[in-house]
């Protein structure tokens, strides 16, 4: 069960049951992963958010440590089929003379709630797009970089499903490239939230996939790059 249906009404579940569903569009033909904004200060510690927030204002708690191990194993896999791994960062650096590159901004990089945790850190091969607004594309090298690397798809992961998740997924999808959401790679602090933008993303702007076909478009990815 998609995780939106048990948020639905009854008159939403009569116009989904009448409604033909938006007809998947991806993978594309060369795809990379791509991991959105997994940063310290998103993150937290894993117990309840409410009991962190005066460290963490901005944590997800164990919803985001939840999506950790899913995102381990896409990332093993995606390496290993040498698939394009590509990260995101939002970051604000002193020399912008941005406010928020203050030490005290949680998105700073002078403060490490701004750097990725060690289990999902960056390997040697990956790449880093910084950016300073929700989606990855607005103001960011991301479109020259997949054009270098003939990518027309990506699966994406990562912090926060109804923020910057679906704001990628809004400007990759207008760009025309094929976009994905591995369902339970990426996260919210919000439930509701999560839900909602997963359900948005699925009714009308682009793909949303489980972890047994990411896996299974990753392996595909593998075997199309050994027969090359």
């Amino acid at each position: 069960m998609a995780v939106w249906e048990s948020f639905l009404t009854e008159d939403d579940k009569k116009v989904m049951a009448a409604r033909k569903p938006r007809k998947p569009n991806g993978p594309g033909t060369k795809v990379g992963l791509l991991v959105i904004d997994m940063q310290n200060t998103a993150m937290g510690h894993d117990k309840p958010i409410w009991e962190q927030l005066d460290e963490f204002s901005g944590a997800c708690g164990p919803h985001a440590w939840k999506a950790v191990p899913h995102q381990q194993k896409l990332l093993a896999a995606a390496r290993a089929a040498g698939m394009p791994v590509i990260y995101s960062k939002h970051i604000f650096h002193p020399y912008t003379g941005l406010p928020a590159s203050d030490p005290s901004n949680n998105f700073s990089s002078k403060n490490a709630k701004s750097e990725v945790p060690a289990e999902v850190a960056m390997q040697d091969g990956d790449i880093l797009v910084e950016k300073q607004t929700p989606s990855c594309f607005a103001f960011t090298n991301l479109p020259i970089i997949l054009n270098k690397l003939g990518l027309d798809g990506l699966l994406v992961v990562g912090n926060s499903t109804s923020g910057c998740v679906r704001a990628t997924c809004v400007d990759g999808s207008a760009y025309g490239y094929k976009m994905s959401v591995i369902e339970e790679g990426c996260f919210d602090r919000i439930e509701l939230s999560h839900a909602a933008a997963l359900f948005d993303m699925a009714f009308k702007i682009c793909d949303v996939i489980d972890m047994d076909r990411a896996l299974e478009i990753i392996g595909t990815a593998n075997t199309t790059a050994k027969a090359a």
